[in-house]
């Protein structure tokens, strides 16, 4: 066989630096393209659809330079880091080859750039450090300069680790590599996340020297101003965030100049099931925003804001005083809808000012986002006054008040609004702003006359008036003439250049004037680069400022839409109590009654006191609104606690600490969990930790194993949760529940009319229990044959009467009418007409759509 080529030095180099980057698509600079190689060359063609090729037996692929944000965003997408490889030195005399380094590893969480990133979402990288006695959490977005840190308990089935990446949603996790692999269960939940993974090695994890390492990027010598100690373990997994980001980045992190530290007992605690089914930022159907409480209450005109409101439904308060200090202001907008839409007008001129501060802190930048931090601070100075001083804090100076407002009117007199994209020579700062800057470029301009009165010189001098001058950037300045006309040119001009029809001179005066005019240019280009990165240096000295006042505009923001989304859909102020209570007077559900008709919706009230009947046992068949009443009402108390008004006529509370909703679970196959197994592991979890002032919801607790197991199971829930003192609402199918003793239990039922052996669902919650689960009505709704039902109501009455209680109570004309229908039969003609008819909706539905209807249904039995 053949000696395998020997590598040429650019592979050579390439093969070092790809070596420090095993897990990412390096990209390598060559020219106007990135070039990848090998195995990364295969892996990028069949994701990008790339043509694959092949040089010297090496397999290869690019892309140009100026799209490379297109491709990278595509790679991001399908889960893959990028380490950009740039040429960093020109190649120096008897050396092969330009030097090259990675100047920037791009994954999913650690983008600043806008073409990466969704405007309304914060792009999270969460690091976790398991530990003995918890689990050290810490997360941040760098592009809206956010670093947290929190410890949570652990326990076998990491609940409170699935809670805070439900409430988190990082796209982008930091694992200790010995904890991934050796404990499986903790690497399923990992990967089930559907986050990118990076997996560091055990030492990265170390307390001591993440202290150091935050300690030195503050430029402090302790963290005691964050109430962390020397050995606090939240710097286990802060410290490696940390590191990953600087190492990820490769640039300044600035903007990180704080910590939030993140006190659990300070916010209503709510499980990842409990988030997952209450549909507060994602629905079950898609993961989208759609249907979600997020979408149903976000009246925000910033991107700042919508984070922040996001951020606000995921982290509800349990304060009293932070809640009615929300709530004050939010009634403030709501009684003056004037200053409301005044402000609301001013924070529609804001762009994005925590993203432009990170870009500009990491030299991301263009100097359009300079003109938009002006823009925006320029609208904070036009809605701020004195009433707003206390939410503004006193985090900022009245010194940095006044140089924000410099900065803001240097920017405006200095760069060029109208310039979109890199820096470029002559397009960026405006003419007038610096002297010496318009000095230089008159005197660029001077040199294009000068060379414009050198060529007509020439033309007089030699009598050639089809002479041109001409340039480019190898030769440079030259006069240009036909071959016939050459001769003409005075001895005191040389060649420059030959060409097929014409010939190219210079001379030494053209020399002097191109030597003129270049130091001029280059001049006017330093110059204009040092007046931008002055502006910059002023921006970059102002970063904590400017992220103090985004912070004040994105809580404003969210006040504001708050308020509006009172005052459209018609909320009322809720009240909050020393008893331990719930009461709710016409409460509705906030995102179900706007997918309706106005006054189409049914609303319903709750009594919960401190001293009375706590648990809430609630039947009724399924169809009848059940589940929207349970979820509901844990949406009211979410928003109540959030500081926000809620949909109901009256609301008086107490502060709920933990909050359940166990509706509707469904199995696990990938961590092979079944649907009952998942459905005890909730209950337990809700049993081991609710308390008094918990708000508990269950939803059909025992329907995954047979009825007797599922009715004991939830006979025995219900007495603990009696013992315990939740507050709780359980709806059951098992209607035998209501038979126990009943003298701390308040019997709830969804109201139901029937009509001819119709029924009609009312949605009206009254006192009570359901007569029938009426399952066999909802499934003739649904379509399912006669034939099927016939033989399901024969079958239920051989084995399941003692499950009915109308059963119980027989009814004389009813048990009548039922004979009557057990007997008669229709043709399978009209069934098929009657199974049509009961499916078309009339609102939904045309008088035409109607018409046609009735004359195809009319042909089907004429037919038959």
């Amino acid at each position: 066989m053949p000696d395998k080529e020997p590598m040429t030095p650019m592979m050579v180099q390439y093969h070092q630096i790809k070596e420090q980057h095993k897990d990412a698509v390096l990209f390598f600079r060559l020219g106007d393209f990135y070039e990848m190689f090998e195995e990364d060359a295969i892996e990028v063609s069949r994701l990008l659809n790339l043509t694959l090729t092949k040089r010297n037996s090496i397999p290869m692929c690019g892309i140009p330079f100026h799209a490379s944000k297109v491709y990278i965003k595509r790679l991001l997408d399908a889960g893959k880091k990028i380490a950009i490889c740039e040429q960093t030195e020109l190649a120096q005399a008897g050396k092969q080859i330009a030097k090259r380094e990675v100047v920037q590893v791009v994954t999913p969480a650690t983008v600043v750039e806008d073409d990466y990133l969704v405007a309304t979402n914060n792009c999270y990288v969460l690091s976790i450090a398991l530990l003995k006695d918890g689990i050290s959490l810490s997360y941040a977005d760098i592009s809206s300069a956010q670093f947290f840190l929190e410890f949570v308990e652990k326990d076998i089935r990491f609940a409170s680790l699935l809670s805070v990446l439900e409430q988190v949603k990082p796209r982008e996790i930091l694992v200790n590599e010995d904890d991934y692999f050796l404990l499986k269960e903790y690497q399923q939940l990992i990967d089930d996340h559907g986050a990118m993974v990076t997996k560091l090695p055990n030492w990265r994890f170390s307390i001591v020297d993440g202290h150091a390492l935050i300690a030195e990027h503050l430029g402090m010598q302790s963290l005691a101003a964050f109430n962390l100690s020397e050995q606090d373990v939240r710097l286990a997994s802060a410290g490696a965030l940390l590191w990953y980001l600087r190492e990820t980045a490769k640039t300044s992190l600035n903007q990180i100049d704080s910590l939030v530290v993140v006190d659990q007992n300070k916010f209503l605690q709510i499980d990842e099931a409990s988030r997952k089914s209450l549909e507060l930022l994602g629905n079950l159907a898609d993961g989208s925003q759609s249907y979600t409480l997020f979408k149903a209450i976000d009246s925000t005109v910033t991107s700042m804001g919508a984070r922040k409101l996001k951020h606000w439904i995921t982290c509800i308060l349990t304060d009293v005083d932070q809640i009615l200090q929300r709530q004050s202001w939010v009634s403030k907008f709501y009684d003056d809808r004037d200053e409301m839409s005044r402000v609301r007008s001013c924070l529609k001129e804001v762009l994005d000012i925590q993203r432009l501060v990170s870009r500009i802190s990491m030299a991301r930048h263009q100097s359009r986002d300079l003109v938009g931090l002006a823009q925006s601070v320029e609208a904070f100075f036009q809605l701020m006054d004195q009433q707003y001083q206390t939410l503004l804090g006193s985090n900022i100076s009245q010194k940095q008040l006044e140089q924000l407002l410099d900065l803001t009117n240097t920017i405006k007199r200095a760069v060029n609004s109208d310039h979109n994209g890199p820096f470029e020579e002559g397009k960026v700062i405006n003419t007038g702003y610096d002297p010496e800057l318009d000095a230089l470029r008159n005197s660029k301009e001077g040199g294009k006359h000068l060379l414009a009165s050198y060529l007509q010189q020439v033309r007089n001098q030699t009598g050639i008036t089809t002479l041109k001058l001409s340039s480019n950037k190898i030769l440079g300045h030259y006069l240009e003439v036909s071959k016939a006309q050459a001769d003409k040119m005075p001895h005191t001009f040389y060649r420059k250049q030959t060409l097929v029809n014409a010939e190219r001179f210079t001379s030494d005066e053209l020399l002097s004037h191109e030597k003129t005019i270049y130091k001029s240019t280059q001049l006017s280009e330093i110059r204009e680069k040092q007046v931008y990165e002055n502006i910059v240096e002023q921006t970059k000295s102002l970063l904590q400022p400017l992220l103090t006042i985004s912070e004040f505009l994105s809580d404003l923001d969210c006040l504001c839409s708050l308020a509006y989304t009172a005052i459209k859909h018609n909320y009322t102020k809720p009240t909050f109590v020393g008893e331990d209570s719930l009461y709710l007077e016409e409460g509705r559900h906030p995102v179900v009654e706007q997918h309706m008709s106005i006054g189409q919706f049914v609303a319903n009230d709750l009594s919960i006191s401190s001293m009375g009947k706590r648990f809430c046992l609630i039947t009724g068949p399924n169809m009848a609104g059940k589940s929207t009443f349970l979820r509901q009402t844990a949406l009211i108390v979410l928003m109540a606690q959030m500081g926000s008004f809620v949909p109901a006529k009256e609301a008086r509370l107490s502060i709920v600490d933990r909050l359940y909703c166990r509706v509707g679970a469904s199995d696990n196959l990938a961590r092979g969990e079944s649907t009952f197994l998942v459905e005890m592991q909730e209950a337990a979890h809700i049993l081991r930790t609710s308390t008094r002032h918990s708000l508990v919801i269950v939803d059909e607790l025992g329907r995954g194993t047979s009825t007797q197991d599922g009715m004991s199971i939830a006979y025995a829930v219900m007495q603990r949760l009696m013992e315990i003192g939740a507050k709780t609402l359980f709806a059951t199918h098992y209607h035998e529940l209501a038979r126990i003793d009943t003298s701390l239990i308040q019997l709830l039922t969804l109201q139901v009319q029937e009509t001819s052996g119709q029924i009609r669902f009312l949605r009206r919650v009254i006192e009570g229990i359901a007569n029938s689960s009426y399952g066999l009505q909802v499934a003739k709704m649904a379509g399912v044959g006669r034939d099927v039902l016939k033989q399901a109501r024969h079958f239920q009455k051989q084995h399941f009467a003692e499950y009915d209680l109308q059963a119980m109570q027989p009814d004389l004309f009813s048990t009548v009418a039922q004979e009557l229908s057990d007997v008669f039969t229709v043709p399978e003609a009209e069934e098929e007409v009657i199974q049509e008819l009961l499916s078309f909706s009339i609102e939904h539905s045309s008088p035409l759509e109607a018409l046609l209807l009735i004359k195809k249904l009319q042909q089907k039995l004429q037919a038959k």
